[in-house]
């Protein structure tokens, strides 16, 4: 083998080793987190900086990448098959083809892109000086390309919405959560704001039968002791009827009318400068202009009323606050869960109250049908086309549903069961 054979050889390996450059920038580029890149580059890491500034100018850079991979292809494949060529006059031309092939294959495209989808944004800080200067070099050739694809896209008009949707930032945090970037607590928090605004009232509120309150003509002891036996610190206050609320009271505002009643003697009741005027809403009101609504009026409890102007129900601001932050626990609160695992392991015992779209997420089961009822109370009595007794029992997509518990007006407990 001669000194020229052996420049070729190495020559052609350089070349794939370019291919294979290009190659891991493109895949680099392409599946880099602009986020992360940002961050990084805000704390100070100059890599991560030329690897954004790069990233910015996208259409330059995947000009400058295919570029370069087709001019160090073209070259490998001219260089292998000269040089097969003087080997074999005959044969050489097919197998410089297939070598080349194999070889750009498996060394300039499969393996860098696997390499660079691993860690994208590693590869693209890596890369990113040497891209800099390509594309200085190639600047001319990158400027008829920008031009082309800039005739070719007022001929073709596509949509350029850069900005990042909900769900690829949901992925966006679960991909910090699994790197690790994120506690599992910060994550839930995350989500939990993310999706807060898909939610409405209709999803928390308490109904209409579980509303605590009082008339206005009730006596001062007939108060004190609804107070006394309930944990809340706010009442709802009605003229005779609850679709005529007039207000919330709360219990420190009630004892201080109460003692300034004792003191001056009066021998009649009117605490109406003490009531929070109430503040009305629909079941379709999303939770963050809800708790803006609550902020506004400087009041802790909405009102929940139908299109007909009848009471169905009220929502508390600590209600909404909850489905960022879970469960907030007081001392006064009876800490009861709404679902209990039994035995078996796919067999729960329900509370009605559960939301319903959880309830299909414990079974795995996708609810595509769309249901009136919000709660699995509601999604009961649809399926019965009643209100079921206790031992009722159906089945729905592989589970068995008992009612364990249930009223007149509604289904208190069930049990859930995979068959």
């Amino acid at each position: 083998m001669d000194r020229q054979q052996i420049n070729s050889i190495l020559f052609f390996i350089l070349l794939v080793i370019f291919s294979a450059f290009f190659s891991s920038s493109e895949t680099a580029f392409t599946s880099a987190s602009r986020i992360r890149l940002q961050t990084e580059s805000e704390n100070g890491d100059e890599k991560a900086k030329k690897a954004l500034n790069l990233q910015t100018q996208f259409d330059s850079l995947l000009s400058t990448i295919l570029i370069g991979n087709n001019l160090v292809n073209i070259a490998s494949s001219s260089i292998a098959t000269v040089f097969f060529i003087k080997l074999s006059p005959t044969y050489g031309a097919s197998i410089a083809t297939i070598i080349t092939t194999i070889l750009l294959l498996l060394f300039g495209e499969i393996t860098p892109k696997l390499l660079a989808k691993i860690s994208p944004e590693n590869f693209a800080k890596a890369t990113a000086p040497f891209l800099k200067i390509i594309m200085s070099l190639l600047k001319p050739i990158v400027w008829i390309l920008n031009q082309w694809q800039h005739f070719i896209k007022k001929l073709v008009p596509l949509s350029n919405n850069e900005t990042i949707s909900e769900d690829e930032l949901l992925s966006i945090v679960d991909e910090a959560r699994l790197g690790g970037s994120i506690e599992l607590e910060e994550h839930q928090l995350v989500k939990a704001a993310i999706e807060f605004d898909d939610k409405d009232v209709s999803s928390i509120l308490t109904p209409r039968v579980d509303i605590v309150g009082f008339d206005l003509r009730d006596s001062d002891e007939e108060i004190r002791a609804l107070f006394a036996r309930t944990p809340f610190s706010r009442l709802v206050v009605y003229d005779e009827d609850v679709d005529n609320v007039v207000g919330t009271l709360h219990v420190k505002d009630f004892y201080r009318y109460l003692n300034a009643k004792e003191k001056s003697r009066l021998k009649f009741k009117s605490f109406d400068n003490l009531l929070t005027k109430p503040l009305f809403v629909p079941p379709t009101m999303a939770l963050s202009d809800l708790l803006t609504s609550m902020q506004q009026a400087y009041t802790h409890i909405g009102i929940v009323v139908d299109e007909h102007g009848g009471i169905i129900g009220i929502v508390t601001m600590e209600d909404a606050l909850e489905e960022l932050v879970g469960e907030i626990w007081d001392e006064s609160d009876v800490v009861r869960s709404e679902v209990k695992r039994l035995n078996n392991k796919d067999k729960y015992l329900i509370q009605g109250t559960y939301a319903l779209d959880k309830f299909f997420d414990l079974f795995e089961m996708k609810h595509e049908d769309e249901w009136l009822s919000s709660t699995v109370s509601g999604f009961i009595i649809e399926q019965f086309e009643r209100i079921p007794h206790n031992n009722d029992t159906l089945e729905y997509k592989g589970l068995k549903i008992t009612v364990v518990n249930a009223q007149q007006q509604r289904v208190n407990e069930i049990i859930a069961e995979k068959i």
